[in-house]
This record gives structure tokens, sequence and C-alpha cells, in this order.
């Protein structure tokens, strides 16, 4: 993946942090010039000063004075409607990122959110809105797309194919949504856009070109058979970026109007056979009437 894209995504949760930051010291500022304030939290300090140096003598401490003085300092913060605490857009990684090292959930998320607005994709739906305009009989099958989100993904590639209209990008835009929520890093592309990038890369060996659709978490390849058919190039590079993800352990979604035995026909059986492995894909035929009309 770009360095660019991740530090773009660094930055806009450090932008984010600093807000908070600002709103944190603007607080502390206004609280600083409260007298009432002042003196609760000067004598605060003072009694735990001196209950630290009773104990340090072993000498009898009671703290029923610093918890009397600790409970009105909170009681004029929560009449106030201030916290006093340093706020954070994520509280596990404290909007550093990272987790020991590893990306934290909402880092991934904004580099989803990155890669979603370069693909010009379109808004992304969650699961609830998606199952209340689809047909009844798609309700199951959003139910087991979600819980396919939560797996274990063994199941690695999904096929979704069926007529223009019918719900296919409905299904994977709520499928994305799922998973870019859950902290993963979803990427989405037009067949059209990934031929042409596989040119690209033939022609200039450029790879950044080709390592994009290898190493995001989950891949989603919209409208397959829409794309121009590059002599040794297309079909070549489709089954290596197929078959190095799996090998790789990475998901892959792709939708297509075209019918498995169109598949066969248009690309080969390498690319085929990796489509309808049952143990490694589930495939999903969409045969519901038009989405697109109906909504009209």
């Amino acid at each position: 993946m770009k360095r660019e894209i991740i530090l773009q995504a660094e930055n806009t949760i450090a932008t984010r942090h600093q807000k908070l930051n600002e709103e944190y010291e603007k607080e502390k500022s206004l609280l600083s010039q409260n007298e009432e304030y002042s003196e609760l939290n000067s004598a605060l300090h003072k009694e735990m000063i001196e209950n630290a140096r009773r104990e340090a003598y072993g000498e009898k401490v009671d703290r029923k004075k610093e918890d009397k003085l600790r409970a009105d300092l909170n009681n004029f913060l929560k009449e106030h409607n201030l916290t006093l605490v340093e706020k954070f857009s994520c509280t596990k990684c404290k909007d550093s990122g990272y987790i020991n090292g590893k990306m934290c959930s909402c880092l991934k998320k904004e580099i989803s959110n990155i890669l979603l607005e370069e693909s010009n994709f379109g808004k992304l739906v969650s699961f609830e809105s998606a199952k209340q305009t689809a047909p009844k009989e798609y309700q199951k099958l959003y139910d087991k797309m979600k819980e396919w989100c939560h797996s274990d993904f063994k199941k690695n590639l999904i096929f979704i194919s069926g007529k223009a209209g019918v719900g296919k990008t409905y299904l994977t835009t709520a499928i994305a949504n799922e998973l870019i929520e859950e902290g993963k890093i979803v990427k989405l592309v037009s067949a059209f856009q990934m031929s042409r990038d596989f040119k690209e890369y033939r022609f200039k060996y450029n790879e950044e070109l080709l390592d994009k659709y290898l190493s995001c978490e989950f891949l989603f390849i919209d409208d397959l058979g829409t794309e121009t058919l590059y002599k040794d190039i297309t079909i070549d590079l489709l089954f290596h970026v197929i078959n190095e993800r799996r090998i790789r352990k990475l998901c892959t979604i792709i939708t297509s109007n075209l019918t498995l035995d169109e598949i066969y026909d248009r690309y080969d059986e390498r690319i085929f056979s990796r489509i309808v492995d049952r143990d490694k894909s589930i495939t999903i035929n969409l045969v519901g009437k038009d989405l697109r009309i109906n909504k009209r």
C-alpha cells in the first residue's frame, strides 16, 4: 500500500486529536481562571500532599477530608458540564493509530475511507438499511453475508452474479460498510479500472499499480466482464491477483452480470476453478426483479 495513503490517514487522526486537545486546553484555561475551582483544587492538592507525608511517617491518615474535597471538585465539574479529562477520538490507541506496533481499527477505517473516495464507488449502506428495501427473498442472504463479515474468512472469495439492477452493488456496499465498521481495510474498484491498471503495469512495471490489488485486506471488484480484455494481460494478471490473494489469505469479492458458464467462456479454467471452489469460495446468483425500477 502507498505510504502516502497511510500518512494521509494518520494525519486525519492527528488533526482530529488536535481539535479535541484544543478543546481540552481551552477547558483547562477557563477552569484556571475560576476562583471557586482554583480554591477547591488547591485545597485538594494540599490535603493529598499532607496525607502522603503522614503516610510516609507512619502517622494515622484520615482521608475523609480528601474524599470530601475530591467529591466537591467533581460536583463542580458536573455542574459546569466539564470533565477535565484529555479526550481521544479512539480510546483504544489514544489517537496514535497503532497498538503494539500494529494498525488500530481507527487507522484502518481512515485508510478504507480514502480508498473508497478514490474508487468513486458511491455511498455505502448498512445491512439494516439494505434489508429495509431489499426483496423478502434476500433477507436471509443479507443475514448470512453479515455473519460472513464476522467469520474466520476461510471462504475468502465471494462471487455475486445477476443481471443489472438486481442488487449486486447494493449487497456489496453493505458488506464493505460492515467490514469497514469492523476496522478492516477495504478497496473497491471497477473491473474496467482494474484492467486499465493491469495494462499500465505491464508496460511500465510500476509495482504500486499491482500491489494495491495484492495487499489490501478486502478487495471488491465490481462488474467483472465489462472490462476490456487486453491480450496476454488482463486474464493472466486477474488470475495472479485472485490466486495470490488466496495464498495470502486475503478476501476478494467479485460482482458480475455474467453467469458461471459465461465466466468460463470469457476467461479460462484457472479463474473459473478458483471461483467455484466450494472449500474456499461462495457463489451467489441474484435473480430478483430490477431494484432500480422498483425504486422508481
